[in-house]
């Protein structure tokens, strides 16, 4: 269970974990708090198999505005021996281990996109599978205007979801634009009215809920690494990958729900 007071809320919603950022008076701003409350949604969303998707959400007017600048500069004013990692290169490396975790996990994941979401918040986009916004949701890098660089993985991320023209557009100018401005890129799965973000998210996971959890891994593990290696090696892995879902529990229940005419019920293995 957590506390209203906590820097993430956690809630399982059928079979759906959704896991709240929960710092509004900061614009829910990146610190250690957020992180480590993260890890613990994404340590009990590995923990469970009846988790089938992961929804990350926020509570007040941000969904993330990226690092918390008076926690960033605290970090900055640590002293650090010459050649070490200052205090605060070592919490971008935290920042990359939780963005790099969600963004492997074996699970499908969704952001449920409201308000501002700059710099670090849209690197924390970036590394879930969907993401829906509000329509009144405004979008950006926003590293430029305060003389920052991306740290979180957009140099890279946001360069294969919207193509490079695009992605360097955003990151040198700052500027936010409305949710609208993404529709038809890769970045945004829909954008909806605001009283329709969560229902119409609920009703992805419940529809994501309804099949293989074993055959969504290993979908997801080849989408994400058909983008890391060349063609050939990418549809070999696939062949692989097929060979060994055929021995699963889940593919045969499939193909006898199928021939039966009834409903699947997927165990997961």
């Amino acid at each position: 269970m957590t506390d209203a007071n906590d820097a993430v809320l956690i809630e399982r919603r059928d079979a759906a974990l959704w896991l709240r950022l929960n710092r509004p008076d900061t614009m829910n701003g990146l610190n250690q708090d957020l992180l480590d409350g993260l890890h613990r949604g994404l340590d009990r969303a590995a923990a469970d198999p009846d988790v089938r998707c992961l929804v990350i959400a926020a509570a007040g007017r941000a969904f993330c505005a990226g690092g918390d600048l008076a926690y960033a500069q605290s970090l900055a004013d640590q002293p650090h021996p010459p050649g070490r990692y200052s205090a605060g290169q070592l919490f971008l490396r935290r920042v990359r281990e939780l963005f790099d975790r969600l963004e492997s996990l074996d699970k499908p994941t969704i952001a449920a996109i409201q308000g501002i979401t700059v710099g670090g918040g849209l690197e924390l986009v970036l590394c879930c599978d969907l993401a829906v916004a509000a329509r009144s949701a405004r979008i950006g890098d926003g590293h430029a205007n305060y003389a920052q660089i991306p740290g979180g993985g957009a140099s890279v991320r946001l360069t294969r979801r919207l193509g490079l023209s695009r992605a360097k557009l955003l990151m040198f100018t700052g500027q936010l634009h409305p949710a609208g401005w993404y529709e038809g890129t890769d970045l945004l799965t829909a954008v909806v009215d605001d009283d329709q973000l969560e229902p119409h998210i609920a009703e992805i996971a419940t529809h994501i809920a309804s099949k293989s959890p074993v055959g969504l891994a290993r979908m997801k593990m080849l989408a994400n690494d058909a983008l890391q290696v060349p063609p050939q090696v990418g549809l070999t892995m696939e062949l692989e990958q097929s060979a060994l879902h055929e021995t699963s529990a889940d593919w045969h229940e499939g193909i006898a729900a199928f021939n039966e005419k009834r409903t699947p019920k997927y165990i997961g293995r």
